[in-house]
């Protein structure tokens, strides 16, 4: 179909902006600093972990950056960065890897929570 892939863009664009409207860094500094340091640190040790491994692995720069933003932002902010980079090859495998990372997470979480809750 023709202007499909555009049409997408723009969509996944207007997602996050309207995600992006309400955000205030200065009231996140303000109320919620350990907050803050805490996703520093996740992020941190994220990036170390498939940079690491990815080189060591020799996969691709971009793919390792790919799997990196699907596994801080999701699925869709690691397709917006695919798009916005050209590698349009990765757009399909970052939707799929990211969406299986939020089926993986949802279900550690329920039994995390399950353990700890009681």
């Amino acid at each position: 179909m023709i202007g499909a892939k555009e049409l997408g863009t723009w969509f996944i664009y207007q997602f996050f902006f309207v995600i992006g409207v309400p955000a205030s860094i200065v009231m996140i500094i303000r109320n919620a600093p350990i907050l803050l340091l805490f996703c520093f640190i996740i992020v941190v040790f994220n990036m170390l972990f498939c940079f690491g491994f990815g080189k060591l692995l020799r996969f691709n720069l971009e793919d390792i950056i790919v799997a990196s933003n699907a596994n801080i932002g999701g699925p869709t902010t690691a397709a917006g960065m695919a798009i916005a980079q050209g590698w349009n090859a990765l757009v399909g495998s970052c939707m799929l890897v990211g969406t299986l990372g939020y089926v993986i997470g949802t279900w550690l979480g329920i039994i995390v929570g399950s353990i700890l809750g009681g």
